[in-house]
């Protein structure tokens, strides 16, 4: 959901590539068959046709999760559970000697290719769509579990109370994960990249001693990043050892209060990859043609370049956090007008903390549709860097040399799987929230009436992302 852009793919390949396929945008690239307005029209339509459908069948107590729960043998599941911890331990530890020792470029580095493109990309697609495994496989709670086994100590144990106010921590790292992602340069340098993880683990082990496992299950971004999209994973562990298997989105219907932050942590999410795509339109050039060209900003720009600022970084900066609010301001009017249409004594604050998890398939389908090309492309200098990630001439898995195929996806392919998805995910969205407010109301009418207003913002939501799809890139 943080844009991936900055790991850039080799000049000679990037060329090939802009003709055949790119990130997100396909204005210049793929003729579509229609007007791009009827493809609008059909995904808003699509999206209040599962409000109408959502109306008709879901009745107040008739909300009974789609899901069972498989038992699995304790032994077998603490064995799984290890191998997993090993394996993220493992990891970390491959990547940042990959970061020390590895190439100085990007594309050749593992540790970027892997932060960026399998981590970021495919593993939290993987988290949200199939298993949620983040939690046993998390090399920073694994590596407080170890040095909790090796000096004796309850890794429940706490020397401190954590307060309700630092939910909130999670997402102001997430939206410093995104400042380092789309606006720092440090993201293209394996050694920063390295860096920081180095002063991730740190801080966590720091805070993890002092609050104990609480800081993973509140204040930690990654930790509660992967916890909320792991709600929507078909394959969802319970316990150390059950299994929930169900449909997807299910999850999202915890009736359990959510922890304090939620709803700005789904805000982040949602504004960071919004502004990411915006970011590379012709819309977005325009804005810094204006401010460039701007009489009236030109003294204000001169005086902070003079002062050592990059311009275009803080430019871009105000655009991620100004894009994060404008969609927090939105969803807080949003729920605000549910609370008024479902009539509700409660206060507007409380429905928003309640719902906001329902945007997250809205979240993964514009993460799938907007790098489901770079994933593919970008993701094949993982095995050569894999086959020598400390730059000492290996060839450990006899992929030194392998080149990228830029024609494992083409523009075509990427809209359509973009449309789908967009369509999939409002609409999922839609019937999540649906059912969430059959169980937050006390009756079904006004259940309803609270969704009403959330299909509107759907609707508006899904044009604007498919609007954004659709551009052509301009940077």
């Amino acid at each position: 959901m943080i844009g991936c852009r900055r790991l850039t793919i080799p000049a000679t390949a990037l060329v090939l590539w802009a003709n055949t396929v790119s990130a997100h945008a396909f204005g210049a690239r793929y003729d579509l068959p229609l007007p791009l307005h009827f493809y609008l029209w059909a995904a808003g339509l699509a999206v209040a046709a599962s409000f109408a459908a959502a109306l008709m069948f879901l009745r107040h107590g008739q909300t009974t999760a789609l899901a069972i729960n498989v038992p699995f043998p304790p032994r077998g599941a603490a064995l799984v559970a290890t191998l997993l911890r090993l394996a993220g331990l493992l990891i970390l530890m491959v990547l940042l000697g990959a970061a020390a020792f590895g190439p100085p470029s990007a594309t050749d580095n593992l540790v970027t290719i892997f932060v960026w493109v399998l981590w970021w990309v495919g593993f939290l697609l993987s988290s949200a769509l199939v298993v949620a495994v983040w939690p046993a496989i998390d090399p920073f709670r694994g590596a407080f579990l170890v040095l909790c086994h090796l000096f004796g100590r309850d890794s429940e144990y706490a020397q401190g109370r954590l307060p309700p106010v630092a939910g909130y921590l999670a997402p102001a790292g997430l939206l410093g994960l995104a400042w380092i992602e789309i606006v720092s340069d440090w993201s293209e340098d394996p050694k920063a990249v390295g860096i920081i993880i180095f002063l991730y683990l740190a801080i966590t082990l720091i805070c993890a001693f002092r609050f104990g496992m609480n800081w993973f299950r509140i204040a930690d971004p990654l930790g509660r990043l992967f916890d909320l999209v792991g709600r929507m994973a078909v394959f969802r562990p319970v316990s150390a050892s059950i299994l929930t298997v169900g449909l997807p989105g299910e999850g999202l219907l915890d009736t359990n209060r959510p922890i304090k932050g939620e709803a700005a942590l789904v805000c982040v999410l949602i504004g960071t990859v919004l502004f990411d795509g915006f970011s590379e339109t012709p819309a977005w050039a325009a804005i810094l043609d204006y401010i460039s060209q701007s009489h009236s900003l030109r003294g204000l720009l001169l005086f902070i370049r003079d002062q050592g600022a990059d311009l275009l970084k803080l430019i871009r900066a105000i655009g991620l956090i100004t894009s994060i609010v404008v969609f927090f301001v939105a969803y807080w009017l949003l729920s605000w007008a549910m609370h008024k249409a479902a009539g509700d004594a409660r206060p507007a604050s409380d429905v928003a903390a309640h719902f906001a998890s329902t945007l997250l398939p809205i979240a993964t389908a514009y993460h799938l549709s907007h790098y489901v090309s770079y994933l593919l492309i970008a993701g094949q200098l993982a095995a050569p860097a894999a086959s020598d990630p400390f730059g000492l001439g290996w060839d450990l898995i006899h992929a030194a040399d392998r080149s990228i195929n830029i024609s494992v996806i083409g523009t075509r392919h990427v809209w359509w799987i973009g449309f789908g998805a967009l369509i999939a995910g409002h609409g999922l969205s839609v019937l999540v929230g649906h059912r969430r407010a059959l169980i937050y109301f006390d009756d079904t009418r006004s259940a309803s009436a609270s969704q009403l207003p959330m299909m509107i913002g759907m609707v508006c939501l899904t044009v604007l992302s498919l609007w954004i799809l659709s551009q052509p890139i301009t940077v």
